[in-house]
């Protein structure tokens, strides 16, 4: 979009989207857009696609790709929809990166995407024979070639080699058939002593799983190849004798349909995803991957298709080639193997940030090599799962309506067929105009552009309020006396330093406070414009913020928002146990009143449910006058085997082994908490209010979760955790803004920043000045239980007896996460293996002194130099030096929560 101050919003989505708007630019040249989400905005950089601007005389702008277009509604259940978002995707560029979701016969038959089979044919240079077979052949049906292949991830079977030893069961094989995995699943489902199944011997992550399992049995596609168009064709004897078959393994109960917590954990699982070498270990790291019964694997490829709005099919056509060969656009996040041959061993130029930098392959060891060896030539791409999706409706149908096979399959394949009259139908209505890009605003004498980065920790989604930060921006360059444009950047990557945004960036905005992981003589000192501002008050600021950003007597950031781990609770669940709610926050004795009250029989929900990766359980153990890592020296004390330390873990760990705290640990063979999950009945559970486009907290336009983030019930009422006798302790994390050293105008980037500084609500979460939180404005759109937390909140920070912990995600640093990694492991294996906490802390503690001291010798970290993963490994050397097992870790990224 083009407007006085820009907005370029890079837009993060969990899959691949890409797209190209053709347009005559200043000089004359084409103008093809390519829209990028936003976690691999730092993959198609200016370097990437020069060559091929350079090549064919184009200017490639980046743009936004969309959000709900990458994962619309399924045609099988709601085809209007499913083709709304998809227009609306096609209309946004000429090139797309599709996935089977958004690139299906329904959208092929309503002519949304360009055909490129003439053009393929006629390319002598394209090569296909480069490209897997199986893979090249993805996205091909009715004689039409829909998509370029990019690359592609797995999805197999995977399966506990240990469980099946223990039982002398022969391990699966391509060659069982589904009367070999009913047996198998049949002796490795648990059951109780009155015979009730406790444990499924298979599990099936939802019911397109159950759809490509029968498509790996069946030996054929869901099609009939005879017509053309091909129709659907799945009321056929065989499958309707494994749709039997299947339903009647769910009826006994030895296979369940859905994912759940624990599911790593089961002997066999289906559709959980490929993660190579044996998938996401159980505690014994016994998982191996397969192929699934039948002989196949699935082939969920990323590609690239061109709109047929296109204005220049032959230019979009050359850009998605073009993909297909480029290192850094194969090389990414969710693909395990490039569809071309001949890019496999080609490496991106950069591993260490910029062009090609960020996510990247796995490295590929020999087990996982060899299912790809086994998977790539009879592996089913989307082109042989067509019609799944109403497979997947007969298989509900059966289970919600009690219908058989026969006659589930005869209304999923009568459905499929209107379903592709209906595309066809509006397709014939509807034409296809990809939209213009924007063109370069120009500026009038003497006005100056600013170019801004915002980075959110949790992306997903993008940028919910797109509107109005335009709104903002728009008002700002009206009434700034300079500045003539401000480039927004919202696609800017958490993982990257605060030194790298500041070599990109004139200011920008990160969801953490990196003030003490950035080269300081890249950022400026914002004393000077804090002393002069007249509407800054270091006294409105909420208690300790101010000093967290400050080093060497002087505020490198300005604080903005907090987002404070918090807990939520049911009050209906509160009043239904007589249970007084926490209104202005509650004491440890109280909450340990209330999970006991609110769980008296054994079947009623788990009270607790965390929903992060141990903080809460540090945070508890404060409370019980605990303190395993002392925060509040620099690098932190770990106490883990002083007595009052000691106590405080086992009485939080009780609460868990007695059913009152959910807990599990489904990562990282027992060194990696992941507390509870997602739990909608229990009555207590974690929230941590977020900016906006974390998914977390209430807000205005979110109504339930924030806007545009994953809902918080809105039933549920805001507070804080208990605070005890001797210690209270909070965690957050906080946005922050800060000035580059280089800016060419550090004062309009100044004014900009203390603009965003009084728009809070812009970003979300907790406002770091207390006559915002105060705000009537805030309470409207908020609501008193969540100003009240705040409010508590504040005066907990201002407490001498607080404790702050900090994490990855908090500001904390790698040497400090590290000593967490130990001490998740103690308490997985007291809680989950009833093991011996002293002699486990003991041990702990032998590795957390020498690991301290290894540390202390070593200079720190030069987060600006060429290569300061040098430093960090030198800080995991450490750690290996004093505990050899600690190369067996899963990393850092879930240390302390």
């Amino acid at each position: 979009m083009t407007y006085k101050g820009r907005l370029l919003v890079g837009l993060c989505v969990l899959a691949l989207v890409v797209g190209i708007v053709p347009a005559v630019g200043a000089q004359g040249s084409v103008i093809l857009q390519i829209a990028v989400p936003q976690f691999m905005l730092d993959v198609f950089t200016p370097e990437v696609l020069a060559p091929f601007e350079q090549q064919y005389g184009v200017q490639v702008q980046v743009v936004d790709g969309g959000t709900e277009t990458l994962f619309p509604s399924q045609a099988a259940s709601d085809v209007s929809g499913h083709l709304e978002s998809i227009a609306e995707y096609v209309s946004a560029a000429d090139v797309v990166v599709v996935t089977s979701d958004n690139l299906t016969v329904e959208a092929t038959r309503a002519g949304y995407y360009l055909d490129l089979m003439p053009l393929a044919n006629g390319d002598p240079t394209l090569n296909s024979d480069d490209f897997y077979p199986a893979l090249y052949q993805a996205f091909q049906w009715d004689r039409g070639l829909w998509a370029l292949p990019v690359s592609t991830s797995l999805n197999t079977m995977s399966y506990d080699q240990a469980a099946f030893d223990e039982l002398g069961l022969a391990y699966p094989d391509p060659r069982w058939t589904l009367d070999d995995l009913a047996y198998a699943a049949r002796q490795l489902t648990e059951f109780d002593p009155s015979g009730a199944v406790t444990s499924p011997g298979l599990l099936v992550s939802n019911a397109e799983g159950v759809a490509l399992l029968l498509r790996s049995l069946l030996g054929h596609g869901f099609y009939d190849m005879n017509t053309l168009p091909e129709a659907p064709m799945l009321a056929t004897s065989d499958l309707e004798a494994l749709l039997t078959t299947w339903y009647e393994m769910v009826d006994e109960g030895i296979v369940t349909v859905g994912f759940q917590e624990g599911a790593n954990d089961l002997p066999m699982t289906i559709g959980t995803g490929f993660f190579g070498g044996g998938g996401p270990n159980n505690q014994q790291n016994t998982r191996v991957d397969v192929i699934l019964p039948g002989g196949h694997a699935e082939l969920d490829a990323q590609a690239v298709a061109v709109s047929k709005g296109t204005l220049y099919p032959e230019l979009a056509y050359d850009l998605a080639k073009f993909l297909t060969s480029s290192p850094e656009a194969t090389n990414n996040p969710f693909g395990i193997r490039a569809a071309r041959q001949s890019m496999l061993g080609v490496e991106v130029s950069n591993n260490t940030g910029g062009p090609g930098g960020g996510f990247r392959f796995r490295a590929v060891d020999a087990a996982t090599e060899a299912i790809l060896g086994e998977a790539l030539p009879t592996g089913i791409g989307a082109s042989e799962l067509r019609f799944s999706s109403y497979v997947a409706q007969a298989i509900q149908s059966m289970q919600t309506e009690g219908l058989d096979a026969r006659t589930a399959l005869l209304d999923a394949e009568a459905a499929a067929i209107a379903n592709l009259q209906t595309a066809a139908d509006i397709g014939a209505d509807t034409v296809i105009t990809v939209a213009s890009p924007d063109l370069p605003v120009v500026l009038a004498a003497g006005e100056i552009s600013l170019n801004f980065g915002y980075s959110s920790l949790f992306r997903l989604g993008g940028l919910p309020n797109e509107d109005q930060w335009q709104a903002l921006i728009n008002e700002f360059v009206a009434n700034d006396p300079q500045v003539g444009e401000i480039i927004m950047d919202a696609g800017g990557d958490p993982r990257i330093s605060s030194s790298d945004d500041a070599a990109t960036y004139d200011c920008y905005v990160l969801p953490t406070n990196s003030v003490a992981d950035t080269d300081l003589t890249t950022i400026l000192n914002l004393d000077p414009y804090l002393n002069s501002d007249p509407t800054f008050d270091p006294n409105d600021m909420v208690s300790g913020v101010l000093a967290q950003v400050q080093q060497d007597n002087k505020t490198w950031a300005l604080p903005l928002t907090l987002s404070p781990q918090v807990m939520e609770y049911d009050p209906a669940a509160f009043a239904r146990a007589g249970v007084p709610e926490p209104e202005g926050g509650w004491t440890v004795d109280e909450f340990v009143n209330a999970l006991q009250a609110l769980k008296v029989y054994p079947e009623d929900p788990t009270p607790f449910a965390p929903q992060d990766s141990g903080t809460s359980l540090l945070l508890l153990i404060a409370a019980y006058g605990g303190t395993p890592l002392d925060y509040r020296t620099n690098p932190p004390t770990a106490n883990f085997n002083d007595p009052a330390t000691v106590d405080a873990i086992r009485q939080v760990l009780d609460l868990a082994k007695q059913g009152y705290i959910a807990y599990n640990s489904e990562q990282g063979g027992g060194f990696v908490v992941i507390l509870g999950g997602a739990d909608d009945e229990s009555p207590i559970r974690t929230q941590a209010f977020g900016g906006r486009g974390q998914g977390f907290g209430r807000g205005p336009g979110g109504g339930q979760g924030g806007p545009g983030g994953a809902a918080s019930n809105n039933d549920y009422l805001m507070t804080t955790y208990p605070t005890g006798l001797q210690y209270n302790a909070v965690s957050y994390s906080m946005y922050t803004a800060y000035i580059s050293a280089s800016a060419q105008n550090p004062d309009a980037c100044y004014r900009w920043i203390s603009t965003i500084a009084q728009n809070t609500s812009l970003i979300g979460g907790m406002p770091a000045r207390r006559s915002a939180i105060n705000d009537p404005a805030l309470l409207a759109t908020e609501g008193q239980d969540t100003i009240d937390a705040y409010l508590e909140f504040d005066r907990l920070l201002g407490d001498p007896n607080t404790i702050t912990l900090t994490s990855l995600t908090t500001g904390g640093d790698p040497a400090s996460a590290i000593l967490n990694l130990w001490l998740n492991q103690v308490f997985d294996d007291y809680v989950l293996n009833d093991g011996d906490l002293e002699a486990g802390l003991a041990q702990a503690q032998i590795y957390a002194d020498g690991y301290l001291e290894c540390v202390a010798a070593l200079p720190p970290v030069d987060v600006a130099s060429d290569n300061p993963g040098a430093g960090f490994q030198q800080i995991a050397e450490c750690a290996t030096k004093v505990d050899p097992g600690f190369s067996s870790l899963i990393g850092f990224g879930r240390a302390g929560g």
